[in-house]
């Protein structure tokens, strides 16, 4: 393998590195998957966001659609 290969190859590993932390959240917390506190987080989140997306169109499908 050449080194232009070899500096490729680390190139790509170090991209994929930093899109799995990206993505994937970075290093876990000292609780890990078990703490309550991060369980509730998410589950808040998780019911939170749909409703405010919806709440977010409805008021602005009533607020820019011509009324008849």
């Amino acid at each position: 393998m050449s080194p232009e290969e070899k500096k490729a190859r680390r190139d790509l590993e170090k991209l994929e590195a930093e899109r799995e932390k990206l993505f994937h959240g970075g290093p876990e917390s000292p609780g890990g998957e078990n703490d309550p506190m991060e369980i509730l987080g998410r589950r808040i989140a998780r019911i939170l966001g749909p409703l405010l997306a919806a709440g977010m169109l409805l008021y602005l499908l009533l607020t820019f659609l011509p009324r008849t």
